[in-house]
């Protein structure tokens, strides 16, 4: 007798996941590679005041979180961010920002990062057990496993990526604190300071700040496989901004007294291995392994984690007819099956290209594509947060006073990221990231125009 099937042909699966495995997929995008990778760059752009640039993203996407608690406690289903973006802008809006959120994703670890999954897979490889494992095979392996896990289901793949995160974060925490210890009457304040002498372009790390919080919203697209979703969402959503907050900040105030604030911009700037090498030299070898081991299987969480969120966008504008109804396909378990083929081809391809690149300049196809991402996810980040000052200033109904300190606040943020991603002109190689997030929304915008002028536009099923 076949078995019963856990959802209904061509539905998402309702009701399954808990608010644990929603933490697991909000906390999984990125926090420990931002860690490993990108607070480097922070250093590099900021010199002395990085923790002053992480402190100032993260003030701002913790009151942007509440934007998008705000929006998820009424309304979103699998296309929540382009759910969103209809309810304060209009439908048309909605299925533009859900088609760029979408391309963001695939810029991302949907796709984008699959040539450094491979290359820090490779790098490990090499580093501690004297195999040449060829990067292209990783990054297979990687693409592979995340394609795998999301067509077994969403309560698979966030268990996986909720037990990653566990186990991945404790050499993080200790290199931090020993660090801070380190540096004893070294510890200072100025770090949080305009006025520290050795800072460097705030705006400009502003960006990547950013970034280092980006794709916590992607819990959103969990909604109609949620157990009461408007409670937990909410809950997931702003929980984890602030946990991701309290260790970045920790984490780029330990590396920054560490490294010295006038020597920061240098030391661990030109460094993208330099917070496992802190932990190497404050802890011993073991901490640097289990940092450079965290980063790889961090990389493969965010992998999993962004595909989980691509998959059911695409989803829910091929259930509205705004991408071809086959991509609107689920399987027994309830799982996009054929939009989750497709994101394994863009992964695969990306690969394919990866081949044709120089080995001394694969790792830096992370800047073009984090620059990529960058942009078109400040865009959407702009668009909610004004939208929700709008749908506050038309409500009849009163709103909390807290809310008109804190829904302006998270349009500040975004804004000075959307600046200082164009104000100085990017250097080579992220210029070409510009490019692609640029020739990204004129495809979006190409689309958009011809739904429109096929007058198809009409409810998404939610």
């Amino acid at each position: 007798m076949p078995a019963k099937p856990d959802s209904a042909p061509d539905q998402l699966r309702s009701g399954h996941l808990g608010l644990m495995q929603l933490v697991g997929q909000s906390f999984s995008i990125g926090p420990l590679i931002d860690i490993a990778l990108f607070l480097s760059i922070v250093a590099a752009l900021a010199g002395a005041i990085g923790p002053l640039a992480v402190t100032m993203a993260a003030l701002g996407m913790v009151a942007f979180s509440l934007v998008v608690a705000f929006y998820a406690s009424e309304t979103g289903g699998a296309g929540a961010m382009g759910d969103y973006m209809a309810r304060a802008w209009g439908q048309l809006a909605g299925i533009g920002a859900l088609g760029i959120y979408v391309l963001s994703l695939l810029f991302s670890g949907a796709a984008g990062f699959g040539i450094v999954v491979g290359e820090v897979i490779s790098q490990f490889a090499r580093l501690y057990f004297g195999v040449a494992f060829p990067w292209w095979a990783g990054a297979v392996l990687v693409c592979t496993a995340a394609w795998w896990l999301n067509v077994r289901g969403a309560s698979l793949a966030t268990r996986v990526q909720l037990v990653i995160v566990a186990v991945s974060v404790i050499p993080f925490l200790l290199t931090a604190a020993a660090a801070v210890i380190h540096a004893g009457s070294a510890n200072t304040w100025s770090v949080f300071s305009w006025s520290n002498p050795h800072r460097g372009d705030l705006f400009a790390a502003l960006l990547f700040c950013i970034l280092l919080f980006g794709g916590f919203e992607t819990v959103s697209s969990l909604a109609e496989e949620a157990r009461a979703p408007r409670r937990t969402i909410p809950i997931a959503l702003v929980g984890t901004v602030l946990g991701a907050a309290s260790l970045l900040v920790f984490c780029s105030y330990a590396g920054t007294v560490y490294y010295g604030p006038e020597h920061v911009g240098k030391t661990w700037g030109d460094a993208l291995d330099g917070f496992a090498r802190m932990g190497g030299e404050l802890l011993g070898p073991w901490a640097a392994f289990w940092i450079r081991l965290a980063l790889l299987v961090d990389f493969s969480a965010t992998c999993i984690g962004f595909t989980v969120a691509a998959l059911r966008g695409i989803y829910s504008l091929a259930r509205a007819g705004y991408l071809p109804r086959w991509l609107a396909s689920t399987n027994s378990r309830g799982a996009p099956n054929n939009a989750a083929a497709l994101v394994l081809g863009c992964a695969l391809s990306v690969i394919l290209v990866g081949l044709l690149i120089p080995s001394e300049d694969r790792f830096r196809t992370l800047f073009v594509a984090a620059t990529a991402q960058g942009l078109l996810l400040v865009l959407v980040y702009t668009g909610l947060a004004v939208g929700a000052v709008r749908l506050m200033a038309m409500s009849r109904t009163p709103q909390p006073w807290w809310r008109w300190i804190v829904f302006p606040l998270a349009t500040v943020v975004p804004g000075l990221a959307l600046y200082g991603s164009v104000v100085p002109f990017p250097a080579y190689p992220e210029r070409i990231g510009l490019y692609a997030g640029i020739a990204a929304l004129v495809l979006v915008a190409a689309w958009l125009w011809v739904i429109r002028s096929r007058r198809t536009l009409h409810p998404a099923a939610n």
